[in-house]
């Protein structure tokens, strides 16, 4: 549901569009990892907080562009030495070397999301919109004193508006975090997209019809597809909502409300209610940002991490480009806001480099490469000091068997039985 009188005091803010570019560029370097990470000035303040706290103070530049309207941008530097360390976002990532009798691996991890607190935050999202309602009712009370509609507005945004947006919120995570789950190709077109569109459709008519925002006849027409949730029906909600006589000459009357709203609030309002909102919600930073982001709607967010590397991954869940050496990984939400907006996820990759001489003496070739490899590597560093043991046991035998010879083990045997004593799925 859009009310627009609920939310015509975030109306400019909300189409105030812009670009908000967050970039991260990793460079290994044989144990450690060089992180640059460059943001716009104008994320929220709270992502910056985060960032600060985590590699202190940024450099400052200007983003390249004319001069009359470049932008600052936030430069933070670091270098991972630890199997885990804080990524600034609100996530953990990870850098490993493994070393193994038959090869080497570099893993590289990192996850955003996967410590949120939903339920928490849930909770603390109602607190954020009883905030919110009772600073609109404030402004009301103040700039409308006396006009005959204030009591309405009041009576409306205490019994319908606020409930209705505490469960609307809930709603619309779940929505969120379903629509995100949609493949890109899906979320392009096609027909899961019209699947989730329809359905989308469906909710808002019931929900609507249900609390009694609309007409069964448009509610019915809404779920066909065959009017939208447009200006023009918003309007006629605020309308019977103030209990005005939509029959005959009602717009005049309706346009008169809408103005005198609009002009109820100060410019620098959205501000007011971000503040608000932030202030109810307390701790829960990644729900203050992820209400920032929300309904700042026509703000686009670009999240681009790209790792530098002279090889090809063996796994990667990232786009390799072989030309510049790098791989990518992106993302368009605000990372702090991950595990809220969106669920949990996770970048990867992992190179694996043979040891070709023993190989060569386990073997008679090197038969265990790429993603096996780094499978293997994985498991050997999970594994218990007797299960190593136990594996370099079934490395000498299969030494020993060809020893002297021109025989050529199977790789997928030795995989096998190191599997088995490893105890890791092994592909």
């Amino acid at each position: 549901m859009h009310m627009k009188f609920a939310f015509i005091a975030t109306t400019a803010a909300m189409l105030a569009g812009c670009q908000l570019n967050y970039q991260v560029t990793m460079t290994p370097d044989h144990g450690t990892i060089h992180r640059e990470t460059t943001v716009s000035s104008e994320i929220e303040p709270l992502e910056i907080a985060e960032l600060t706290e985590t590699f202190g103070a940024p450099d400052r530049s200007d983003e390249p562009g004319n001069a009359t309207n470049a932008k600052t941008l936030l430069t933070f530097h670091s270098t991972e030495s630890d199997e885990t360390w804080p990524d600034g976002f609100g996530g953990r990532g990870s850098w490993q070397v493994i070393d193994t009798p038959i090869g080497t691996a570099r893993c590289f991890l990192e996850c955003l999301g996967g410590d949120a607190h939903i339920a928490d935050d849930l909770l603390a999202l109602q607190d954020g919109i009883d905030a919110v309602s009772l600073l609109i009712r404030r402004e009301l009370k103040t700039s409308l004193q006396g006009e005959r509609i204030l009591p309405k507005l009041l009576n409306i945004i205490d019994q319908r508006i606020a409930p209705d947006a505490k469960d609307l919120a809930v709603m619309g995570w779940a929505l969120l975090f379903a629509y995100e789950m949609l493949p890109p190709e899906a979320a392009e077109g096609g027909i899961m997209t019209e699947y989730f569109q329809q359905r989308l459709q469906e909710a808002a008519a019931a929900f609507l019809w249900q609390r009694d925002w609309l007409t069964a006849n448009e509610a019915s027409m809404l779920a066909l597809g065959e009017i939208e949730l447009d200006d023009d029906l918003a309007t006629m909600i605020i309308a019977r909502s103030l209990d005005v006589n939509i029959r005959g000459e009602w717009k005049p009357t309706s346009e008169y409300i809408e103005t005198l709203l609009r002009n109820v609030f100060p410019e620098d309002f959205d501000s007011q209610l971000v503040a608000t909102f932030t202030e109810a919600v307390g701790e829960h930073s990644r729900l203050a940002v992820a209400w920032a982001a929300t309904t700042a709607i026509m703000t686009k967010r670009e999240v681009e991490v790209r790792m530098k590397s002279a090889s090809e991954p063996a796994i990667t869940n990232g786009t390799w480009d072989s030309s510049k050496g790098v791989i990518t990984w992106t993302l368009e939400t605000a990372p702090l806001a991950v595990g809220v907006t969106t669920p949990p996820l996770c970048w990867s990759a992992i190179w694996a480099k043979p040891n070709a001489t023993a190989q060569d003496s386990i073997l008679g070739h090197v038969g265990i490469t790429g993603a096996q490899l780094a499978g293997f590597c994985v498991a050997w560093n999970d594994a218990m000091p007797e299960a190593k043991e136990r594996v370099r046991e079934i490395l000498n035998s299969f030494a020993k068997v060809r020893h002297g010879t021109d025989i050529e083990a199977d790789s997928a045997d030795l995989l096998a039985e190191c599997r088995a004593a490893l105890g890791f799925p092994l592909r």
